[in-house]
């Protein structure tokens, strides 16, 4: 039977056991939640994973957890992947939080289809976000930022039967997604939100751009991304750490192309295999 174990603090529990009160609540939403993608019981891009957890503690001042490095992070994965029998592809969800002496860390894992960043051919129908927007933080690229605004857009996208929206900072320009980021394409470029910008960035941000570099577009990171310009990108994707490049068909009532967007994912998923062989 695959699946019903968690690993927290190196030892594995049923998904079943008590492990937390309700006392333990304030912890989880002080910690750090990210997520990541394996492949054949490996971590895809382990070192940016890894790295992006390290500045995602410094960020918000916990302690990297006691003999914590890059080797530990990996091995650590793969048990719980081989103890759920996860041996194909999976969504493997960290926490950090709080501990009595440190920083203790919590490992799941879920069973997700396999094709290292698969592309999304139908694509996706997605809108903006009006209702809220992110506040200026120190720690604005990672994930506690965003978490609470992450969970009131959510409603607003299942309301409305969106797959997802585009979120804006406080001086009303466009930031992220729920979950992810975005970049467009525009006249042979791949416009991407600056850090300036204050919008969450998922740890394999860099290898995307990497990727529409590689493909022949131009790079730029911008500042202040209006609606406007998104409604007169030629293409517009999202980015997910977990799923990729997800293809955007439509926002609001513009319809994109995207084929430029597909390439970009074709090269990621062929960074990620060669990743995965090496």
């Amino acid at each position: 039977m695959k699946g019903g174990y968690i690993l927290y603090n190196g030892k594995f529990y049923r998904e079943s056991d008590p492990l937390f009160t309700g006392a333990d609540l304030y912890r989880l939403n002080t910690g750090i939640r990210e997520s990541f993608r394996t492949e054949n019981n490996m971590v895809i891009f382990a070192e940016d994973n890894f790295n992006y957890l390290i500045n995602s503690l410094l960020s918000i001042g916990l302690p990297i957890p006691k003999d914590w490095d890059l080797p530990r992070f990996m091995k650590d994965v793969s048990r719980l992947l081989n103890k759920n029998h996860f041996f194909l592809a999976a969504k493997v969800v960290i926490h950090l939080i709080p501990g009595v002496s440190g920083t203790d860390y919590l490992l799941t894992a879920e069973e997700i289809p396999a094709g290292f960043y698969p592309v999304n051919e139908s694509g996706l129908l997605i809108d903006f976000y009006t209702e809220g927007a992110k506040a200026p933080s120190i720690y604005h690229a990672y994930e506690p930022s965003s978490r609470f605004l992450w969970i009131a857009a959510t409603r607003a996208a299942l309301s409305n039967s969106k797959n997802n929206l585009i979120l804006s900072n406080n001086d009303g320009f466009a930031c992220e997604s729920i979950g992810g980021t975005f970049g467009y394409l525009i006249d042979g470029t791949a416009v991407f939100p600056a850090s300036e910008a204050q919008g969450y960035c998922p740890p394999i941000l860099g290898v995307v751009m990497e990727c529409a570099e590689q493909f022949g577009f131009e790079i730029f990171e911008k500042k202040e991304i209006s609606h406007e310009d998104l409604m007169l990108a030629d293409e517009l994707f999202l980015i997910d750490n977990c799923l990729g490049i997800q293809l955007v068909l439509g926002l609001n009532s513009r319809r994109y192309y995207t084929t430029g967007s597909t390439n970009i994912s074709l090269k990621l998923s062929e960074m990620a295999k060669d990743e995965n062989s090496s």
